[in-house]
């Protein structure tokens, strides 16, 4: 079983604490209840070689003068004194000559230590000392007479180490619950200042700015909830300051917003007459057009559909940017407008070798979504794939993906995109390789339009790719758009969608003038 450490710092430090409190009070315990045991055996042991001591010269005396009743009487006063439970008198074959007391049948179970005056255990109660019996100036051990034994009772020590483990419980027992009380209140009194630091710390974390710490005292708590009081004040007055940095972007950012897509719709206008007239040139609206003629107007029309398509980008873009984006709702089939991409896109691959192919599953027969926004995504990501594909194929396919939702893939067999590059090229002004773009142009606006619309209609779009083997695009949208719109109040918001249709109707009406280009009457509309 694992132990588990309370989760609080305060506990944690109690704990701690107290533990170290116990094993100090019961350490200090054991070692006055050893010392005093120490002391008491060391008295039984002095007080019992004292008696023997004692029997033994006053029995030599005795034994000198041949006066066995006088050693009887010594044992019998040897036997009297406290704590001796026998005392005996053996000659020197060991034979007893005198006793007083019952002597335990327990034979001696070693001396204590390496001195020979040290007791023996007769026993588990009684210690035996024994002493030499010799005349007087005659200490060699082959004149001694015979040999005095005192038993002392051990009595007196049990009883001293039960009393002293006693009290060396209750001691330990106090003072741990007193080490455990004082280690609460000082983890209490500690962690306290902290735990207002971190209360203060969360409510300015959650937005309270004005959440303070209350300064205790001067030590270095008080100068700690100082400076936390400081920061916190500091931080006040930064976040008033950021507020109002943030609020100045945002209408910066408005301003931008409104003027890019102004000033992007009033260059659309222009430049939409510009292609009119240049396609009724080039059909010979104005007379003969000359082969010299005809390559300028086939210039013209080329960067005049650059331009355009670079500003229609950045108005996708900033309109999109504003956050707000109208949904016009609508049912319709999938197969006619991808079939109109097609046709569009088809006259701008770059090279023969390219075939752009459109199929719409049979499951995949209308969808109720916004039509403009649809068309924007694939023609994005399909002039995507006809800039970087120059020989191949490139597969435009719409297949249901799961019950609800309907994915619109873009398979092209150019070169691949580099792995580190999947994962940022949807990010707005992102191109894939320096060199590449220069060829290709465009300011790397495409991919992100095509996930903001993309998210716009309630999907998500991928890309999977493989260096040298092509790439592939997926949009994901439900087949039934949700009811949801944002608001179209401001012109970045809503200049897309008009942009969108003053293009259709312009090609409309460059059309209407080319067919009735043979009539003298006909004149250049004033943009």
């Amino acid at each position: 079983m694992r132990l588990r450490l309370p989760a609080g710092f305060a506990a944690r430090l109690a704990v701690a604490t107290s533990a170290l409190v116990v094993v100090v009070c019961i350490a200090q315990s054991w070692l006055l209840a050893r010392h005093d045991l120490d002391h008491v055996r060391g008295y039984l042991a002095d007080r019992g070689r004292s008696l023997a001591d004692q029997v033994a010269r006053e029995a030599a005396n005795a034994l000198a003068q041949g006066d066995v009743d006088g050693v009887q009487r010594l044992v019998d006063q040897a036997r009297a004194a406290s704590g001796v439970i026998y005392a005996r008198v053996l000659d020197r074959q060991g034979l007893l000559l005198a006793a007083a007391g019952q002597r335990p049948a327990t034979a001696p179970r070693g001396t204590k230590g390496v001195d020979r005056n040290a007791p023996s255990e007769v026993g588990a109660e009684v210690w035996e000392f024994r002493a030499a019996i010799v005349r007087a100036g005659l200490a060699t051990p082959s004149a001694a007479l015979g040999t005095a034994a005192v038993g002392l009772s051990l009595e007196p020590l049990h009883g001293l180490q039960r009393r002293r483990l006693t009290m060396a419980i209750v001691f330990a027992a106090l003072s741990a619950l007193i080490g455990v009380l004082g280690a609460g209140l000082l983890a209490r009194a500690t962690t306290r200042p902290l735990r207002a630091l971190v209360d203060a710390a969360d409510r300015i974390s959650r937005g309270d700015f004005a959440a303070r710490v209350a300064e205790w005292n001067r030590d270095e708590v008080g100068r700690l909830a100082g400076s936390f009081n400081a920061m916190a004040e500091s931080l006040a007055r930064s976040r008033d300051a950021l507020d109002e940095k943030v609020r100045e972007l945002e209408r910066a950012n408005h301003l931008k917003s409104e003027f890019l897509a102004t000033v992007s719709h009033e260059l659309r206008t222009p430049l939409n007459v510009i292609l009119g007239y240049t396609e009724m040139l080039a059909e010979g609206a104005g007379g003969t057009v000359t082969p010299a003629q005809a390559e300028m107007i086939a210039t013209i029309d080329r960067y005049s559909r650059n331009q355009l398509e670079l500003i229609t980008s950045v108005l996708d873009f900033t309109r999109l940017s504003s956050g707000k984006v109208s949904l016009n709702l609508e049912r319709f089939a999938l197969a006619p407008l991808l079939a109109e991409i097609q046709a569009l896109q088809s006259a701008r691959l770059r090279s023969p070798d390219v075939a752009l192919t459109v199929t719409v599953e049979p499951e995949v027969a209308e969808i109720e979504t916004d039509r403009v926004k649809i068309q924007e995504i694939v023609r994005n990501l399909v002039d995507n794939a006809v800039k970087f594909t120059e020989a191949g194929r490139i597969a435009v396919r719409a297949h249901l993906a799961e019950p609800g939702r309907v994915a619109i893939d873009v398979a092209d067999s150019g070169p691949g995109i580099p792995a580190e590059d999947i994962e940022v090229m949807f990010d707005a002004f992102h191109q894939l390789g320096a060199s590449s773009t220069r060829g290709t142009g465009g300011v790397g606006l495409g991919l992100s339009i095509v996930r903001q619309l993309a998210e716009a209609l309630g999907g998500s779009v991928s890309a999977t790719s493989r260096l040298g083997e092509g790439s592939l695009f997926r949009v994901l949208i439900p087949c039934v758009a949700g009811p949801e719109a944002a608001d179209p109040g401001s012109s970045a918001t809503s200049a897309l969608d008009a942009a969108a249709r003053n293009a259709t109707a312009s090609r409309r009406r460059a059309r209407s003038m080319r067919a009735v280009r043979g009539s003298p009457a006909v004149r250049a509309p004033k943009p």
